[in-house]
């Protein structure tokens, strides 16, 4: 049983280090989170795309999921507002492989580095929670993740809502 339960440790480890999803939050300490129970997103609907209509209903859902009610912007205790950002990468690799001075390997060898260069596309999400009174911003979530090319709109529904759920793990912020 216990080696089963390190092998288990090891394959969710193993996945869980392939992920590269970065969430990070932040928030005003002296804000009452505990008087909130409706919100409403409010965005740029100018140049509304599929991508923005599922990251709408990814926060939508998530925020449901905590217990919050969608109101309309008159009504609501808090608003929801988001930006996004997509920019080219590089990454460089260096591995260092093993060259052999004689035939097939054998004697002496020596370790050469070799870079890599990879080109990828960083997506990031900018998740605000303003006052209406005051529109001051009271939390903030920032997710960032490398973008993959998903095969059609529900696998990237799937992943908008991945992203909106994990990004909304701090909100509200645990009390102290």
């Amino acid at each position: 049983m216990k080696g089963g339960f390190v092998v288990v440790f090891a394959l969710l480890f193993l996945f869980a280090g392939c992920s590269t999803l970065r969430v990070t939050s932040d928030y005003n300490s002296s804000f009452d989170f505990t008087r909130l129970k409706t919100f409403a997103i409010v965005y740029n609907r100018h140049g509304n795309s599929p991508m923005q209509q599922r990251i709408v209903e990814a926060l939508t859902r998530a925020f449901k999921a905590k217990g919050y009610v969608p109101a309309s912007k008159g009504k609501a205790d808090f608003y929801v507002v988001f930006h996004t950002n997509i920019k080219n990468r590089r990454q460089v690799i260096t591995d260092y492989q093993r060259v052999g001075l004689y035939p097939y390997g054998f004697g002496t060898y020596a370790m050469v580095p070799i870079q890599r260069e990879y080109e990828y596309k960083e997506g990031k999400i900018i998740v605000d929670a303003l006052d209406p009174k005051t529109r001051n911003i009271f939390w903030r979530g920032i997710a960032t993740d490398r973008l993959k090319s998903h095969k059609n709109p529900d696998e990237r529904m799937k992943y908008a809502l991945q992203v909106a759920t994990e990004l909304l793990k701090s909100f509200p912020p645990a009390r102290r």
